[in-house]
C-alpha cells in the first residue's frame, strides 16, 4: 500500500473522516510500525511527535485531487481541520479494500484500537508516537527505556512529556502490540 492508500484507508476505517492533520500523521506513523510492508515516507521529530512533511504533501494532493475533503473546524484557535473521503475517494478505497484486504483490515484494527483507547484524540496518539519513536531510535536493545529515560529523551527532542504521558502512550502501544509491559 502506498501512502495515499494508507491515508484513505485510515479515513475509511473511521467512517470516512478524521479530525485533524496531526491525528492522521500519528495514525499513519503507528500503522507503519504495525504493518511494516506499508510504503510510508520518512518521519523526523517535530513538536507533536514524529512528523513527515512528505505525508503532509500526500494529504494535500488527495485534497487537491478531490479524493479527500478538508473542512476548517469552526472556533479553533490553531486552525484545525476535518478530513473526509469524497465520493471519488470512496471509489478508490473500495478498490483498495478488495485488492489489499489484509493491509486494509490491519489498518481498520489499528484505527478501532486507537479509537477505543482514546477516541482518536491527538494528545494520546502523540504520546504513543513519541514513545515509540524514542524506542525505535534506541540503539541498545538490551536496555529498556524507563519512564524517567523517556522524559529525559523527550526533553532532548524538545517534546513536553510527563511520566503520566509516558504511561498513557505506552498503554496504547501495548494495545497495538508494539510493546510489552512487564
Amino acid at each position: 500500500m502506498d501512502v495515499y492508500e494508507v491515508i484513505e484507508s485510515i479515513l475509511d476505517a473511521n467512517g470516512g473522516e478524521i479530525r485533524g492533520r496531526t491525528a492522521i500523521q500519528k495514525l499513519v506513523y503507528l500503522a507503519h510500525h504495525t504493518i511494516p510492508e506499508l510504503e510510508i515516507p520518512q518521519y523526523r521529530p517535530y513538536y507533536y511527535g514524529p512528523f513527515s512533511s512528505e505525508l503532509g504533501l500526500a494529504l494535500e494532493k488527495l485534497v487537491s485531487y478531490s479524493f479527500v475533503s478538508e473542512t476548517k473546524i469552526p472556533g479553533t484557535l490553531n486552525e484545525g481541520y476535518n478530513y473526509g473521503l469524497t465520493s471519488d475517494g470512496q471509489k478508490v478505497i473500495d478498490g483498495v479494500k478488495n485488492e489489499k484486504k489484509e493491509e486494509y483490515n490491519k489498518i481498520k484494527m489499528l484505527v478501532e484500537t486507537c479509537k477505543n483507547f482514546c477516541g482518536l484524540r491527538i494528545a494520546p496518539l502523540s504520546y504513543a508516537s513519541k514513545i515509540f519513536y524514542m524506542l525505535d531510535a534506541q540503539s541498545d536493545d538490551s536496555e529498556k527505556l524507563t519512564v524517567d529515560d523517556a522524559v529525559k529523551n523527550a526533553k532532548k527532542l524538545k517534546w513536553k512529556v510527563s511520566p503520566n504521558n509516558v504511561e498513557d502512550g505506552t498503554k496504547l502501544l501495548e494495545k497495538l502490540g508494539l510493546v510489552t509491559l512487564s
